[in-house]
């Protein structure tokens, strides 16, 4: 039998404005750089220079459809970034939760899954947005989580956590 979901969200990449302009950015720079790597090269080696391109720009694109799932279970608390990065905090291991704002650029260099730079012994699993539900964990490490739904999130995870 599963356990039950006190709180569901998927959120997208694609979803933040500023870096669907990024995304935009890096694919116009690509497309220079791959064409003015290419010039005056042998037909093979443009051709190769341009497969190249078309598979780090389409790598790129398919990070935007990656959806971040963040659940709140009964004994649990599970982020998962595409299937691939999958974290999992216990509730009991929860000492503090908190709505915060933040600087996503400045504090993690970015939405995704990040360290901070600046905050010590923080990870944010975000795709936008500059405010997040803040975990903070027994071993003093901090977890932002961004999600649409920030007052559920909040409330699923009230009187759930370990004191």
């Amino acid at each position: 039998m599963g356990a039950m979901v006190a709180f569901r969200s998927r959120e997208y990449l694609h979803q933040n404005p500023v870096a669907r302009w990024l995304l935009v950015g890096a694919v116009l720079l690509c497309g220079v750089a791959f064409a003015a790597g290419g010039m005056g090269e042998e037909p093979g080696e443009s051709a190769a220079a341009w497969a190249t391109g078309a598979v780090v720009v389409a790598a790129m694109i398919a990070l935007f459809w990656m959806p971040l799932t963040i659940t709140v279970e009964t004994t649990h608390v599970r982020v998962s970034f595409a299937g691939v990065v999958n974290k999992v905090i216990a509730l009991d291991d929860i000492t503090a939760v908190e709505q915060r704002a933040y600087r996503p650029l400045k504090d993690f260099g970015g939405w995704g899954w990040r360290w901070s730079h600046r905050l010590p012994n923080a990870v944010a699993y975000t795709t936008r947005g500059t405010t997040a539900v803040v975990l903070t964990v027994r071993d003093g490490g901090q977890v932002y989580l961004g999600v649409d739904d920030e007052a559920a999130l909040l409330e699923a995870l009230s009187g759930r956590m370990g004191a």
